[in-house]
């Protein structure tokens, strides 16, 4: 029994030693993060938003900081931004970063937005500029 463990262990070490890491400044970035490419989801009353960035770092036991690419897609609509404040414990988020938001006929840009109500509710900041196809 231990030889096998020791075998074992032996061949472990040789993969760790023989792989090589490349840092490169991205990654140094991405190491920063608490979480690397978060993916997650709200359960509102008739859809389902989920939530994804490519980096998040807590701030509290409840409010994530989520970064780089962050985009909030349901069946219904898509919702994109680049830093957005996303409560865990309330299911709401606020971002004062420019937003696109992307619906069956309707685009609309933002200075911000703050969605309330489990994803049901969406209200968009400062300068807005709605489309209608």
């Amino acid at each position: 029994m231990i030889i096998l463990i020791f075998v074992f262990l032996n061949i472990i070490n040789k993969f760790m030693v023989n792989k090589k890491y490349e840092f490169t400044e991205k990654n140094l970035e991405e190491i920063k993060a608490d979480i690397i490419k978060p993916k997650f989801s709200i359960n509102g009353n008739d859809q389902q938003i989920l939530i994804t960035a490519n980096q998040g770092n807590f701030l509290s036991t409840n409010k994530i900081m989520l970064e780089q690419n962050v985009k909030f897609k349901s069946k219904r609509f898509e919702l994109k931004s680049n830093k957005v404040l996303f409560d865990k414990l309330n299911f709401t988020a606020h971002s004062e970063e420019k937003a696109e938001f992307f619906a069956k006929k309707t685009a609309i840009t933002s200075k911000g937005f703050d969605i309330t109500q489990n994803g049901e509710k969406i209200n968009f900041n400062g300068k807005t500029k709605l489309i209608i196809k």
